[in-house]
């Protein structure tokens, strides 16, 4: 609540960037806390990942929404909402299936690795798209 209330005053756009920085953080929290085995980081790095989360998530929607008509809204978050479930699905089945050949351990940390990579690339893109926007 306290998040919305901040960062629904700042750019859609920032919102996603500072969301985005949310989820590197939070990520790494969470990969050092499985590799060191210490719940509490895990705990910590959920509450930064998931504020970044919603941060991405709140700022993403609120950038395109006014790019639909009203009578096109219903299809555009149909669309976000399956993109969204397959973003989360894919990755978990893979997983899935990677946890016997590779372990629980080297499956969390290949998952994390590439949550970062995809995140980075993510912050990249958002930064080149804001310096090309600007004047």
């Amino acid at each position: 609540m306290a998040g919305g209330l901040v960062l629904g005053r700042l750019t859609a756009r920032r919102t996603v960037l500072i969301g985005t920085v949310g989820v590197l953080l939070g990520t790494a929290v969470i990969e050092a806390g499985v590799a060191a085995g210490l719940l509490p980081l895990l705990w910590v790095g959920g509450i930064i990942g998931g504020v970044g989360f919603g941060a991405s998530f709140s700022g993403a929607l609120r950038a395109i929404t006014p790019l639909a008509r009203p009578q096109q809204r219903a299809g555009l978050f149909a669309a976000v909402y399956v993109a969204a479930y397959l973003s989360f699905g894919v990755p978990a089945i893979i997983a899935g299936l990677l946890i016997a050949p590779v372990g629980l351990l080297g499956t969390v940390l290949g998952h994390g690795v590439a949550v970062l990579a995809v995140a980075a690339l993510g912050l990249i893109v958002q930064y080149r798209l804001d310096a090309d926007a600007r004047p």
